[in-house]
């Protein structure tokens, strides 16, 4: 009876044990829990690194440009200064008229013109202050009358050769050298400048400058240890001292 009875309970379980074997065998056979994780392509990756990297040469260079920009705009408000050392005389009613309070120009900036441009009156009087013979030779600079400001600015080193503006006359002649491609004649400005006036205010530029100059001689070696030289200052001029640096060795 008993066996009758186990063997009727067998059959009745016979489809629940079968179903839960097809339930066990119908499971993913990994025991791993969570979903993978879609990684980025490689390539992918390579392009926006890339990407980084153009935006940061991009950034570096819009940096150096701000400098030499900073650099230009202060040697402009000098210049200006320069323009007005004798303003309470012209505005008491000197013998320059309105029409001379002209903003300054870079040298940078400066380009040869058609020689039938308008030229100042030569500043020859010997009646001038230093002041006036010094303002006379740079307007003829603003005018890009560059043999003219050679003359002018000679002859006030001749008349004031240490006087307040010495070393300023020396840094023009200096750039228009440098401007006419006269290197060996800038060279010489430059260094003057350096040796008799070494406290002066364009110093550091004659010094980048000069720089510069012995590298377009082709005297590199100089050139980079007089460059080094200005780069470990703290004046404007350093820093466009490094950029070169950086841009030529």
């Amino acid at each position: 009876m008993l066996k009758n009875l186990f063997a009727a309970t067998l059959i009745v379980a016979a489809p629940v044990l079968q179903a839960q074997v097809r339930v066990v065998e119908s499971s993913p056979q990994s025991t791993r829990s969570g979903v993978a994780q879609s990684e980025l392509p490689v390539s992918a990756e390579s392009d926006v690194y890339s990407q980084i990297r153009a935006l940061q040469e991009e950034v570096a260079t819009l940096r150096g440009l701000l400098e030499e920009q900073s650099y230009e705009l202060k040697q402009l408000k000098q210049l200006q200064l320069d323009n007005y050392i004798d303003l309470d005389r012209r505005l008491s009613g000197g013998s320059h008229s309105a029409s001379d309070n002209r903003s300054g120009v870079s040298p940078s900036s400066i380009s040869p013109v058609s020689t039938d441009a308008p030229k100042a009156e030569s500043p020859l009087s010997a009646s001038l202050s230093e002041s006036d013979t010094y303002k006379a030779a740079y307007d003829l600079l603003n005018q890009k009358d560059f043999d003219g400001a050679v003359t002018a600015f000679n002859l006030h080193l001749e008349r004031f050769p240490n006087g307040d503006f010495a070393s300023n006359s020396h840094y023009w002649l200096g750039k228009i050298a440098m401007l006419k491609k006269d290197y060996p004649q800038a060279k010489s400005w430059f260094t003057e400048l350096i040796a008799n006036f070494p406290s002066a205010a364009k110093v550091p530029d004659a010094q980048l400058d000069l720089g510069k100059v012995y590298f377009l001689m082709g005297d590199k070696a100089k050139a980079r240890s007089l460059l080094n030289e200005v780069a470990a200052g703290n004046s404007d001029a350093a820093r466009l001292a490094q950029k070169f640096i950086s841009d030529n060795f």
